[in-house]
């Protein structure tokens, strides 16, 4: 006779199934809340981190280089900036307050710094290149940027109107390259108010460029000059380039002025 297992009571199924289903709900709703606890835990201990790490005594800088262009420049009050500035740890010390203050001094143009682990900071210092003197102001670099320093009496010199210091210091350049094959230099140039300008060359001679076509008068200059002018250079005071065929040339014999609308077999 075969036995016939004995099922459980269908109260006691129905109790399990309601404990396991309250279990899930209860980890659904703990699970949330302990990742959260987790996150909050991680924020607090890194702003811990972050705290420690910014405070000025956590790895102070224990080492200063400085590089680049230094010949001009104040090594005393440069040596000064950088101990003022320079404080705090590896992590807290503020560079863009360090590089403002080192890019304030006369004859730096600008500073980059670099940290290297665990205690040293690297300084490169790029220098003020002065071009020109800018009237009595200050000097140009090649940028056209206006610095303030001790001037130097040797450089040569524009005179403008405020605004125009880029223009001009471009136009300066490119003149010079002009010139340079003819082993002349420029050590003036003046622009008035309408914007006529008039250079000043190192062999005494004045040259009139006027406004307009500047570029091609200059040429016209440069191509007459090796075999027409050059060989008339003891007796000319300037010349007016502002001629369309020619130039005007001013004597230093005085009220001798002559004007040439045509040059012919390069003779005047």
């Amino acid at each position: 006779m075969v036995a016939r297992k004995r099922r459980k009571p269908m109260r006691n199924r129905r109790r399990k199934t309601t404990r396991r289903v309250d279990l899930q709900v209860l980890q659904a709703a703990v699970r949330p809340i302990a990742t959260l606890s987790l996150l909050i835990l991680t924020g607090v201990a890194g702003w811990r981190g972050y705290e420690w790490l910014t405070l000025p005594s956590t790895l102070p800088v224990h080492h200063v280089e400085m590089r680049g262009d230094l010949q001009r420049v104040d090594m005393e009050r440069l040596r000064q900036q950088v101990n003022t500035a320079v404080k705090g740890g590896f992590f807290s010390i503020d560079l863009e307050s360090v590089r403002n203050g080192l890019e304030s001094l006369p004859w730096v143009y600008g500073a980059s710094l670099r940290r290297i682990w665990p205690d040293r900071l690297i300084i490169e210092i790029e220098a003020q290149k002065p071009i020109v003197r800018w009237g009595d102001k200050g000097m140009l670099n090649q940028y056209g940027d206006v610095f303030k320093a001790e001037l130097d009496p040797s450089l040569p010199q524009i005179l403008g109107e405020d605004g125009r210091e880029k223009q001009l210091i471009s136009d300066f350049i490119e003149v010079e390259r002009a010139l340079k094959p003819l082993d002349l230099r420029l050590l003036g140039l003046r622009e008035d108010a309408r914007r006529d300008q008039r250079l000043t060359l190192n062999n005494g001679i004045e040259l009139a460029l006027g406004r307009k076509n500047r570029q091609a008068r200059l040429s016209r200059f440069v191509m007459s000059y090796p075999q027409t002018l050059a060989p008339l250079l003891p007796r000319i005071s300037a010349l007016d380039l502002r001629y369309a065929n020619g130039f005007a040339v001013r004597w230093k014999e005085k009220g001798n002025t002559a004007k040439f609308t045509k040059i012919r077999d390069d003779k005047v």
